[in-house]
């Protein structure tokens, strides 16, 4: 009898580890805030060309490149910034990207990203993270405008 109750036991312990995991791996294909749920970006430079930073609740771009409306708007699509997480390796040497450091108010070390366009999609990877996400190419332009940078 007290062999069959350990068995028993052991076997509610697997079944339980089991369904912890596919619990955890279901979270991962939703949707998920790139730069961090409820984070807020203090200071961004994009492409190492344009520095957008904090000032009250407005942004100051150095050198203006854009009306404050549009730079809001952009600020408003970082941060609001949420898609699916895909399993992609891009080759660097291939694929130009733009590079986005930015500092988030709680976190001491500076955030990096970067965005390729990649057939039809853009994909921005959290070099924290190492993750990947997809995301409608239409989204490059809301994140860096056209005329924001210099080519």
């Amino acid at each position: 009898m007290i062999i069959f109750s350990v068995m028993g036991f052991i076997l509610l312990i697997n079944l339980t580890q089991r369904g912890n995991n596919e619990e955890t791996s279901s979270t991962s294909l939703q949707e998920q805030s790139v730069i961090g749920e409820g984070r807020v970006i203090l200071t961004m430079t994009i492409g190492q060309q344009v520095t957008i930073e904090r000032v009250g609740q407005s942004w100051r771009m150095v050198p203006e490149r854009l009306a404050v409306q549009a730079t809001e708007q952009m600020m408003r699509s970082w941060h609001e910034l949420s898609a699916m997480p895909i399993d992609i390796v891009i080759d660097r040497q291939q694929n130009e990207g733009v590079f986005v450091s930015m500092v988030v108010a709680g976190q001491q070390n500076i955030q990096l990203f970067t965005l390729y366009l990649v057939e039809q999609q853009l994909v921005v990877l959290n070099h924290q993270t190492g993750i990947y996400f997809a995301l409608p190419s239409v989204m490059y332009n809301q994140l860096v405008p056209s005329g924001l940078l210099v080519e």
